[in-house]
């Protein structure tokens, strides 16, 4: 009896035929600013001891340093131009891409595994799962973004906005922010597997620390404020386009700003709160990953999960002059990517290049499900069990700059090298960073005569592609369409109007606006002052929403206006139907004397202009705009009324 009995626990323990489980926890604008990657300042125990229990990737990369994008990309196992998501989801990839082609989760469920996700997965919709996808709207007691009283009330009905400040310190549980709760949700269904014998496939995201940075108090106090760590590179690299970086995630937010800040750079004690944030941030969200480890091992399901922890990019701390993503530089780019599992390497780090499209195929293979033939990934499983093996000779990203520019970037082991093409292929510019003599990307050195050989080399492999440096003996055989250009996706119902006329009663009426630095709005006497001042060149735009006016060759913008010296004004101006903007046109508005004058702007050959981009417009949805963007310009613009009809 005690023979069998012994003999039935021990197969019992082994379960030589059970499947892995697999536990993806995502975090949001992440970067490798962690312990483990040699950010020794940063409070993430529970993260750290996950990379001592599997293995640390180096050099990962994604392909679109965006939201959207990103997780579009790692979610379906497909790059960007197959994908066709910029930001948000678009239209192709919501109606023709993913019906026929399961996310990641909805794979795993159909191949037998119980799937449940949570928080921040997709930047869109949920998976189509038989589990219902969890995501809290607000924290416990408190706002969608925020905890304190005079900040939930400063953000308005979008919780968030330029009145809001870019971080919180709030005495307060982890679950007044939602991160907090999805946490307690997913340890929740963790310990409900604790007697099942299905394998499972759980997707934890988190929000932060995504802007705002917002945290408990509690892991602000991990901190010293004097001694964040300043980024080394705060200017903009020299020689390289102006339009290699972005500066638009501080102007969303109270405070200072690239453009409102002396020399286009934050004064150190502005940076080193934005970076004890942003830390902060880490560390709460490190506290979640403990959390849910901590709930794999008391179900006793521990041994016997697959752990990967990414986020969906980088993010600029300062660098390049930059707070934010959107760029194909090396901190944008570049994210964190730990995977502990079952029977291979512990406490190991690779330097090997590798990509978030291969998360994909490296899951499905780890797990022995089938990896669908379409997916543009590498199975990196190879690496987990010899770290140092050869393996692909480069990594590509790619980011866009409107419509027409957009820059595709190439990792090799020492150079980073981007080309920004036009729409209609032209190479407009070029950049290289050599990362064994400038590692922080401060110099472009593709225009150095010296160069002109490596430029043509890497040139021709960045044009070869990612199946030309693939690893030695790996062979990838998709064969997937591009995607056409980028449309907005939306669900959102609209009533299509076939006249929409704005007035200034109340400032109330300027909540649609989107503004910019450069422009204020205030409203007198039923009237709507836009005051401007900028530098020449400056096409940063207002944004006029939710106007759903039905488009014809017959459309029209009018306006009711005056000026208020003898200045004539230039109006730069372009539709949009759901955010997909067009080409910007212009059209002088004579000066008035300070009378108001009406003007009719006919729209027939900027609707033709979209569609030639995207495809037919039924509804003007948006509008935006620019005063005097060529030149150098102070002055004011005064609407009585504006209506499209």
């Amino acid at each position: 009896m005690f023979f069998i009995a012994f003999t039935a626990l021990s197969c019992a323990q082994e379960k030589p035929n059970e499947k892995l489980n697999v536990l993806l926890i995502i975090a949001d604008d992440m970067r490798t600013e962690l312990n483990c990657y040699g950010a020794d300042y940063i409070h993430s125990p529970n993260i750290d001891k996950l990379a001592k229990n599997g293995v640390l990737f180096n050099n990962a990369y994604v392909q679109q340093a965006v939201c959207s994008a990103s997780r579009a990309s790692f979610l379906s196992g497909v790059r960007p131009n197959t994908t066709g998501v910029d930001y948000p989801y678009s239209n192709y990839f919501m109606n023709e891409f993913r019906p026929n082609h399961p996310m990641l989760a909805e794979h795993f469920e159909q191949n037998g595994y119980y799937a449940h996700t949570f928080g921040k997965i997709h930047h869109g919709p949920p998976d189509s799962l038989k589990t219902k996808h969890y995501m809290p709207k607000k924290g416990l007691n408190a706002g969608s973004h925020y905890a304190l009283p005079e900040n939930i009330k400063k953000g308005g009905k979008n919780g968030r906005g330029r009145e809001t400040p870019p971080y919180e310190c709030a005495d307060v549980p982890d679950e007044a922010y939602v991160d907090g709760l999805t946490a307690r949700e997913a340890v929740k269904v963790i310990s409900q597997q604790k007697d099942s014998d299905k394998p499972f496939f759980l997707a934890v995201g988190f929000k932060k620390p995504h802007l705002p940075f917002v945290a408990p108090k509690k892991y602000w106090d991990l901190y010293e404020q004097s001694e964040m760590p300043l980024a080394p590179n705060q200017y903009h690299p020299e020689n390289s386009p102006s339009y290699s970086t972005a500066h638009t995630s501080l102007t969303q937010y109270a405070g200072l700003n690239y453009y409102n800040s002396p020399n286009n750079v934050l004064p150190n004690d502005n940076q080193r709160k934005l970076i004890h944030a942003y830390a902060a941030c880490i560390s709460f969200i490190d506290a979640q990953v403990g959390k849910l480890i901590e709930s794999l091992k008391e179900t006793g399901k521990y041994d016997n999960t697959i752990i990967v922890f990414i986020s969906d990019h980088g993010w600029h701390l300062g660098h390049q002059g930059n707070w934010g993503k959107t760029t194909n530089f090396e901190n944008a780019t570049r994210a964190p990517l730990i995977v502990s599992s079952p029977n291979h390497k512990k406490g190991k780090r690779s330097s090997k290049l590798v990509e978030y499209v291969d998360l994909y195929a490296s899951l499905c293979d780890l797990t022995e499900i089938d990896i669908p033939e379409y997916t543009e990934g590498t199975s990196i499983k190879p690496l987990l069990e010899n770290p140092d093996r050869k393996w692909k000779t480069a990594a590509f990203s790619q980011f866009p700059r409107g419509r027409n520019l957009e820059g595709y970037s190439m990792r090799t082991a020492d150079y980073r090298y981007t080309e920004w093409r036009l729409s209609q292929g032209k190479i407009d510019s070029v950049e290289l960073y050599d990362h064994k003599n400038d590692a922080i990307e401060s110099i472009n050195i593709a225009y150095k005569k010296e160069n002109e050989s490596l430029v043509k080399a890497l040139s021709q492999k960045l044009n070869a592609g990612w199946k030309a440096a693939l690893p030695e003996g790996v062979e990838n055989n998709s064969n997937n369409p591009i995607a056409p250009p980028h449309v907005n996706w939306s669900d959102k119902k609209i009533t299509v109007n076939r006249k929409k006329t704005i007035t200034f009663k109340s400032s109330e009426v300027t909540e649609l606006w989107k503004l910019t630095e450069g422009y204020q709005l205030s409203v007198k006497n039923q009237l709507l002052y836009i005051d401007v001042e900028h530098d020449a060149n400056y096409f940063r735009k207002i944004q006029v929403s939710n106007l759903n006016v039905k488009a014809t060759k017959n459309s029209v913008l009018k306006l009711k206006y005056k000026t208020i010296d003898n200045q004539p004004l230039t109006l730069q101006y372009h539709i949009s139907s759901r955010d997909n903007w067009g080409e910007l046109s212009s059209i002088s508005l004579p000066s008035t004397n300070g009378e108001i004058q009406e003007i009719t702007i006919p729209l027939a050959s900027d609707v033709s202009m979209w569609e030639d981009k995207f495809e037919k417009m039924k509804v003007i949805t948006e509008i935006i705009f620019c005063i005097n963007a060529k030149e150098k310009f102070k002055g004011t613009l005064v609407l009585e009324s504006l209506t499209i009809e």
